[in-house]
């Protein structure tokens, strides 16, 4: 099957992230447990208006600073949120080697903090042509417009062309059921090898 572009996840796939980071922080300026602190923001439905950019962020982390009683600035609280993340060198690596051969995109369930701190903070965006942001587009994975977009932004390649990598089942589920072709990362999937699978170019 021929492939015209290749798109990939953010988290779990280019950059690692660990909420636990967030939770000890916060828990230092706020007289709630980090686990009352996790079950908070997991039940919180702006957290989810945040990702789909129904609500700015000074609004969100208003909101933030009080539901968690936190006693630091919001400027604070946005750095605790977003400084959670590490780079996936060996998946970063793949795509710069792609980046010649094929256009390439990101396609992400995210917010503006942390994708204002990624992208200051990370050099590899710059090997993607198009940059995908649910906050952006107001649609979120697997919704069929976030695809839908990122065809768009690839010139309207033909989806039975367009190779998607994730490591969420529903998300890798919804573009199949629009004729991408995809890589489940699961656990223990190694990604050189699927896409080789593929016989892109540039991995040899």
């Amino acid at each position: 099957m021929k492939i015209s572009a290749v798109c990939f996840d953010l988290g779990k796939v280019l950059l690692h992230f660990d909420w636990q980071l967030m939770l000890s922080r916060v828990a230092k300026k706020s007289p709630l447990a980090a686990e009352e602190i996790a079950r908070l923001l997991r039940e919180d439905p702006q957290a989810l208006n945040y990702e789909r950019g129904g609500i700015t962020s000074a609004k969100f982390f208003s909101h933030l600073k009080k539901l968690l009683k936190y006693r630091g600035t919001a400027k604070e609280l946005r750095a605790a949120f977003s400084e959670i993340f590490t780079p996936l060198p060996e998946h970063i690596a793949l795509a710069a080697l792609l980046a010649p051969h094929y256009p390439l995109a990101i396609i992400s369930n995210t917010n503006d903090a942390h994708i204002v701190h990624a992208e200051a903070t990370y050099s590899f965006f710059s090997l993607f042509r198009a940059r995908i942001y649910s906050h952006q587009v107001k649609a979120m994975k697997p919704d069929r417009a976030i695809y839908q977009a990122a065809l768009t932004a690839l010139g309207g390649i033909d989806p039975l062309e367009a190779l998607f990598i994730d490591d969420v089942e529903a998300n890798i589920l919804g573009a199949v059921q629009l004729g991408w072709q995809t890589i489940h990362l699961r656990p223990g999937v190694d990604l050189r090898e699927a896409l080789a699978s593929y016989e892109l170019k540039g991995l040899d």
